[in-house]
């Protein structure tokens, strides 16, 4: 029965998949190319795919794939997984910018037309932007609520950092509870909360699978969860830091032991 559902959805995803080729090369490209100059279709062609139809259909596949469990990655504009939760830290707003604060890191800009453009500028030139925005990642069906990062030789193509997701909560942490990790709170900002984050390096630029131009990760993402881990336990930011491995995920393109690490930040 396992067999027969498995290649059920693998021929619903090859009937998707060859669709929207055919539906982006003649519907869309043909007719751009009959009414614009050849150079300005294949853009507005490649625009229209990789922002607008791609994501969408990398959403509805996941709904035919998707497996009900727990999340360990977060997930990019287009839907596909993209870097692994790896730290928690417990504590106030107050207490997560301070702490990285006293490591070094930036607080990112968010991410808008204007820091979009300096983004792109300095990226250009090589030119140092350590408060450079990041793209929006989503975990519990929410952008990141904040951001850090380091610059590596003062590049903006390469940094150190990490998203957080803010969860109000007054229970013990226990990632193997699926509400915990998917059940939608409001948040309270002057509350303690826990903040899921991904840690990831980038190392340079590259294409996504849907070919929105986007930043190259280290893969090895388990030495910068221990990079940061590193420098906050030596300006002794953190407390304890207990490991948890909720369950087994498909790795990807990522080398990792699966652990997440879950520390309080002190005040």
């Amino acid at each position: 029965m396992r067999f027969l559902i498995r290649w059920s959805q693998r021929i619903a995803v090859a009937v998707i998949a060859i669709t929207v080729a055919w539906f982006i090369i003649f519907p869309i490209f043909n007719r751009l190319d009959q009414r614009l100059p050849l150079l300005v279709a294949i853009m507005m062609t490649y625009y229209i795919s990789a922002y607008i139809i791609l994501p969408k259909i990398v959403h509805f596949v996941l709904l035919i794939l998707r497996k009900g469990r727990i999340p360990r990655f977060t997930r990019g504009n287009d839907g596909l997984l993209v870097d692994p939760v790896n730290i928690i830290l417990v504590g106030t707003k107050e207490d997560l910018i301070k702490a990285f604060e006293k490591i070094g890191w930036d607080k990112a800009d968010k991410l808008s037309i204007n820091s979009s453009i300096k983004m792109i500028e300095r990226f250009i030139d090589n030119r140092s932007y350590p408060n450079a925005p990041f793209s929006s990642l989503f975990l519990f069906g929410k952008r990141q609520d904040i951001g850090f990062q380091q610059s590596i030789g003062n590049s903006p193509r390469k940094r150190h950092h990490i998203r957080f997701w803010a969860i109000n909560t007054d229970k013990e942490i226990d990632p193997f509870d699926l509400n915990f990790w998917t059940k939608k709170r409001r948040i309270k900002p002057d509350k303690i909360c826990t903040w899921m984050g991904a840690g990831s390096e980038d190392v340079g630029f590259a294409f996504t699978l849907t070919y929105q131009l986007s930043h190259r990760v280290d893969p090895e993402v388990d030495k910068e969860r221990k990079y940061i881990l590193d420098l906050l336990k030596k300006s002794k930011q953190i407390g304890k830091v207990t490991y948890y491995k909720p369950g087994n995920f498909k790795v990807g393109k990522y080398i990792s032991d699966g652990r997440i690490a879950v520390a309080k930040l002190k005040s």
